[in-house]
Order: structure tokens, then C-alpha cells, then sequence
């Protein structure tokens, strides 16, 4: 692992578990209840300091975190399981805390706000950093007008467009991105309820072409067309095949093993059938003619939860540019993205629950370190998102109702909440410990995935 790696690993789960424990440590303080331990990682502690009546510790095993306060009944054992530490509801130098401050007799609703208070954090913590890379950095677009594809029976055959078109204009309004295309249509459709006009350039001339929208049964929008992509290089991966062959932004692949090539879709193509096989690549900088030979390395891409396919990657994107935003528009599509990272982690989760997805699909910390560096080469900003999607992760995984997460315990306290009395004690106490024997069978599990995977 390099040190680029493991900075961007440390990194990475150091904000998603401090926030977490953070969370719940501020609204136990907030409601009155002494916290004991605020410690980043589990087992042996490594580090330690107190601090007024908290002591802050760094543990042996970076896999999460916890904060030991005072009349936690059976989730103290769970906290203190490696520690050396006895439980007890006493200060650091042995005198009783008084009850008030425990726990266990804040009410129902105080308890709840403590519990959610760490999954929730990590929502925030999301949404702030998604809104945030936004904000600094714009909004992707392609800056292609061109029709590539039109699917048969679409809207966009319908209206008459063609392979080659590029459309000029939306709706009387000039556009010169696909998102703006695509925006334009569906905008303009929605407030009038009407085709919309298209003005298109072919072959030299300018057609007007009446557009239709529709939805499915879904209510997702089908336009039936597809951007032409040229075959400029965007984003180039730092250390991949293509960076170290001298691919930079901007250039312009002209011909792979003597094929000349026009679109991106046909680079892919080549590229992801030729996993180890030397590619002779001919591309274009200004009027300089470059070429070198790159070998695909083999990668996985998921095709669906439950179905993992290994193709060739040379590790460069295809050519996009950003456009700045208002904050009001940052705020707007951060959350919209926070949103759809929520829904697909759900999706995924649900598949995983039921069965349905496959063992490669689970990651475990060995590949989340290898994500996290994949991640910082392509730049700094996906590293970010890929904080912010592990934060969405840990937000849903921690209000699974398993004894021992979050989840667990606000099932226990909602079942107060509703019939106005506690679980039984040796019932909750059972349920904590055997969910955190399944925790730790899960966590072994996914590791040893983690180390066949990583090995093999």
C-alpha cells in the first residue's frame, strides 16, 4: 500500500467515524448524560487523554469507534471488550456518577436524539461535502451539441432527428452542452405541455423539428438520443496506463493499432477487449503527432449488484469541461446528488439483505483503502465524493435494526415509546450480545473477502 493510499484511507475514515461519534457525543452532552470515552477505533487503546470528565482515546482497530457513557446497561460490556476496563457507573477516580446524568434515565425521546445523532451526522456530513464540491468546482457537462445515437421508436425519431445533427437551439433558447439539450426539452415541455421546437443544423442547413418528451411507467423521461462523443481526452488517472504513456487533457486520439478512430464508444470498445494486449495509440497535441504503446490493465465494473465483469481500462475519461454555479444551485444539486447516493446505497442494501448481490460487491477496509487511493489519483474532488458516498453507506448501515448498531438500539427504544414500558433487560442484553457476535463474524467475513480479493 503506498503512502498516497494510506493518507487517503486514513483520511477518508477518520471524518466518517469522528463525525459519527461526534454526533452522538454532542447530543449526549447536550441532554445532560456524562460521557466516559470518546474514542476513534476499537479493542486496546492506544493513545489517550482526559479531558475534563471525558477521556479521548485512539484504539487499536480503525473500524469504527464508540462513546462509553454512563448507564449504558449491556452495551458498556460491549465497549469495554478488549480494553481491560471494567463497567461501572463511576468516574475516573471511583466515585459514583450521580443518576441523573446517566443513560438510562434521560427519556425516551433524549435517548432517541443520542442514537440518531451519529447516522444522522454522517448525512451532514455528506450533504456538506457534496454541496461543498460543487460549489468549488461546478457542474460536469459534456460541451457537445451532436447527436451520436437516436434510439428507434423514441421521441427523438419521432421529431425526425438524425445521427450527426447538432442542435443549435432549444425552445428559442441557444444551447451548447447536452445538459442544457436535455434540460431545455424537459423544462420546456413541463411548462407548456406542448412539442417543443428544436432548431438543428444538417448538412449546412438549419431545420426546425418538433420534439415530444415522454415518460414511462416510472415517470423517468425518455428522449430516445445520445451525445456524439469525440475522441478529446478528459481526466487522465495519475500512475494508469494511459498517464504513463503521456495521454494528457485535451489530446486527441486519432488511431488505435492503425484503426482510425471518431468516437470515444469505439476507443472503449477496443480498450475493454484487450486486457493485457499492447495497444499501439497514435493521438494529437496541437499539431503535434504522439505515439506510444498502452496495455489495458484488467479492472472490475459492477454490471449490476449482483454481477461483477473484469474488462481492460486504461484509466482516462472522456473530455468534459466545468461550468461554475451560484451557491443557491450548489445547494440544489448537492442535495439532489446526496439523494441519489442515499437511494442507490438503499437499493444495494436491500439486494444484499434478500441475497441478491454478488460477494465481490461488499467491500471491507483492505478495499476500501484501495478505493480511497484510486480515488485521489483521479484528483482530490473524488476523493471527496467517495467520502461522501462512504458517509451515506455508514448513515443507512448504522440504522439497520441489529442489536449493537444505532438501528438496534432505537427499535429498543421506540417499542418504549409505544407500549410505555423498557425492554426486558436480560432480553436486550441477549440481543446486544449476539449482535455483536454477528458483527463480529460479519467483519471477519468481509475481511477475509478483502484479503482473497486483494491477494487474488
Amino acid at each position: 500500500m503506498s503512502i498516497e493510499t494510506l493518507f487517503a484511507f486514513v483520511f477518508v475514515l477518520a471524518a466518517v467515524v469522528v463525525l459519527h461519534e461526534l454526533g452522538h457525543f454532542l447530543v449526549a452532552k447536550a441532554v445532560g448524560v456524562y460521557c466516559k470515552t470518546f474514542s476513534v477505533g476499537l479493542g486496546p487503546k492506544l493513545l489517550k487523554k482526559r479531558i475534563g470528565e471525558t477521556e479521548y482515546a485512539l484504539s487499536a482497530f480503525p473500524l469504527g469507534g464508540y462513546v462509553k457513557m454512563a448507564g449504558e446497561g449491556a452495551m458498556e460490556a460491549v465497549q469495554d471488550a478488549g480494553t481491560g476496563e471494567a463497567a461501572g457507573d463511576y468516574d475516573a477516580d471511583g466515585r459514583p456518577i450521580p443518576p441523573e446524568r446517566w443513560f438510562s434515565s434521560k427519556t425516551p425521546l433524549q435517548r432517541m436524539a443520542v442514537v440518531v445523532a451519529g447516522p444522522l451526522m454522517n448525512l451532514v456530513l455528506a450533504l456538506v461535502v457534496t454541496i461543498g464540491v460543487v460549489a468549488v468546482q461546478g457542474v460536469t457537462v459534456q460541451p457537445v451539441t451532436t447527436v451520436g445515437e437516436v434510439a428507434a421508436d423514441s421521441p427523438a425519431a419521432d421529431a425526425g432527428l438524425q445521427v450527426g445533427d447538432r442542435i443549435v437551439a432549444v425552445a428559442g433558447e441557444p444551447v451548447d452542452s447536452w445538459g442544457a439539450v436535455v434540460n431545455g426539452l424537459i423544462e420546456a415541455y413541463e411548462r407548456a405541455h406542448q412539442p417543443v421546437d428544436v432548431e438543428v443544423e444538417r448538412g449546412g442547413r438549419h431545420l426546425h423539428l418538433a420534439f415530444t418528451p415522454r415518460q414511462d411507467e416510472n415517470g423517468r423521461w425518455e428522449l430516445g438520443l445520445r451525445y456524439l462523443q469525440d475522441t478529446r481526452v478528459g481526466n487522465v488517472k495519475k500512475g494508469g496506463p494511459a498517464w504513463k504513456a503521456g495521454l494528457r487533457r485535451g489530446d486527441v486520439i486519432v488511431s488505435i493499432d492503425g484503426k482510425p478512430v471518431h468516437r470515444y464508444g469505439e476507443i472503449a470498445e477496443i480498450v475493454n477487449e484487450s486486457i493485457d494486449k499492447p495497444l499501439q495509440v497514435v493521438w494529437k497535441r496541437g499539431e503535434e503527432i504522439i505515439e506510444a504503446t498502452i496495455v489495458p490493465e484488467p479492472a472490475e465494473v459492477a454490471v449490476s449488484y449482483s454481477e461483477v465483469k473484469t474488462i481492460g481500462r486504461i484509466y482516462y475519461e472522456e473530455y468534459t469541461e466545468q461550468r461554475k454555479v451560484d451557491l443557491g444551485t450548489a445547494i440544489q444539486l448537492g442535495s439532489r446528488a446526496t439523494w441519489g447516493m442515499v437511494q442507490q446505497t438503499a437499493g444495494f442494501l436491500k439486494v444484499l439483505v434478500t441475497g441478491g448481490a454478488s460477494k465481490d460487491a461488499v467491500s471491507g477496509p483492505l478495499r476500501i483503502a484501495q478505493f480511497s487511493g484510486e480515488m485521489v489519483r483521479w484528483g482530490f474532488d473524488r476523493l471527496l465524493l467517495f467520502l461522501a458516498l462512504f458517509s451515506v453507506n455508514l448513515f443507512l448501515l448504522n440504522l439497520l435494526p441489529v442489536p449493537v448498531l444505532d438501528g438496534g438500539h432505537a427499535v429498543f427504544i421506540l417499542y418504549e415509546m409505544i407500549t410505555r414500558r423498557r425492554p426486558d433487560e436480560r432480553v436486550q442484553a441477549m440481543a446486544t450480545q449476539v449482535g455483536f457476535v454477528a458483527l463480529l463474524l460479519l467483519m471477519a467475513w468481509v475481511l477475509t473477502m478483502d484479503v482473497l480479493h486483494v491477494v487474488g
